[in-house]
C-alpha cells in the first residue's frame, strides 16, 4: 500500500485477536478490502468464521434477555446495537423460539376519541385530519384499527349539494369551508380546490365559468346555479341592460332615433 489507512493500527490488533475480514470491516465501518490487504501485509492467514464466533458478544446476557421476553430481532437490534446475525445466532442456540411481541403498543393520539367520531359520520381521512389538524397517516391507521370502512366516492356535484343549504327564494347557503377574511366559500375534492359557484355555474349552463362567478340575485355568497353568473355572462346582462334601455328611450321618445 503506497499510504497507510488511517485505522490500520485498529485493524491489526482485531486480526491478531483472530476476528475475520468481514467483522472487521462491518465493526470499524471500513472495506473489507483494506482489511484484507491489511492482513496479507502483516502476513497473516485467514481467520475461520468459527473463531469469531466463539467469542461472545459483549451484550451477549441483554440480548437473552430480550429473547427469552419475546422481543423481535428488529426491536433487539434496535435496543442493543447488535448485528441480526449475531441476535439471530444467539436465538436459535438458546432454543428461544419466534417472537410473541411483534409490536410495541404506543400511546394512543391525542385526538383519538375526535378522529374516530368524525370517521364514523363517512368523511375521509383526509377531511378529518384538515378539520382536525392531525397527520393523515395517523388518522388512516386509526381509521384500520377502528375497522371503519372507507367512505363512498361522491362525485363532485354529490359533495357540492351535501355543503348547501337552500334558503327562501329559491337560493342556497355554502355550509362548507370557508377561507380568507371575506369568509369566501371553497371546496376540496380529490386534492383540488373549487369554488362553489363556479360549480353552480357549470351545473346551469354545462361549460366552465370565465373568470371570477359571483351571485347576482342580492344574496350574499349564494350559490344557487340560477343566481350565479361569470365574468362574460355579467357583460352580457348589463350590455342587453343598456339596449333594453336605449329601446326604451327610443320608443318613449327620449332619444333621438
Amino acid at each position: 500500500m503506497s499510504r497507510q489507512h488511517p485505522q490500520t493500527a485498529q485493524i491489526r490488533a482485531l486480526l491478531d485477536a483472530g476476528r475475520n475480514d468481514a467483522h472487521i470491516a462491518e465493526q470499524l465501518d471500513v472495506n473489507v478490502r483494506v482489511v484484507r490487504e491489511v492482513r496479507r501485509e502483516a502476513g497473516l492467514p485467514p481467520a475461520p468464521r468459527a473463531a469469531w464466533r466463539r467469542r461472545p458478544h459483549p451484550k451477549a446476557q441483554t440480548i437473552r434477555v430480550l429473547l427469552a421476553e419475546g422481543h423481535t430481532d428488529a426491536a433487539i437490534r434496535e435496543e442493543t446495537g447488535a448485528d441480526l446475525r449475531t441476535i439471530a445466532r444467539l436465538r436459535h442456540e438458546g432454543g428461544f423460539g419466534k417472537a410473541t411481541i411483534t409490536r410495541r403498543r404506543g400511546r394512543p393520539h391525542p385526538k383519538d376519541a375526535q378522529i374516530r367520531e368524525l370517521l364514523k359520520t363517512g368523511l375521509s381521512s383526509a377531511e378529518v385530519a384538515r378539520r382536525l389538524h392531525a397527520d393523515p397517516a395517523a388518522v388512516r391507521r386509526i381509521r384500520a384499527a377502528a375497522r371503519i370502512p372507507l367512505p363512498a366516492r361522491r362525485t363532485l356535484e354529490e359533495k357540492w349539494a351535501a355543503n348547501t343549504r337552500p334558503l327562501e327564494g329559491g337560493h342556497l347557503e355554502w355550509t362548507g369551508e370557508r377561507v380568507g377574511t371575506s369568509r369566501s366559500p371553497i371546496m376540496r375534492y380529490r386534492e383540488q380546490l373549487y369554488s362553489p359557484g363556479a360549480i353552480a355555474f357549470r351545473m346551469r349552463t354545462g361549460r366552465h365559468a370565465v373568470g371570477r362567478v359571483q351571485a347576482e340575485c342580492g344574496v350574499h355568497q349564494c350559490v344557487a346555479p340560477a343566481c350565479v353568473e361569470d365574468q362574460p355572462g355579467r357583460k352580457a346582462r348589463r350590455d342587453a341592460d343598456r339596449r333594453a334601455d336605449r329601446a326604451y328611450r327610443v320608443i318613449f321618445g327620449e332619444t333621438a332615433g
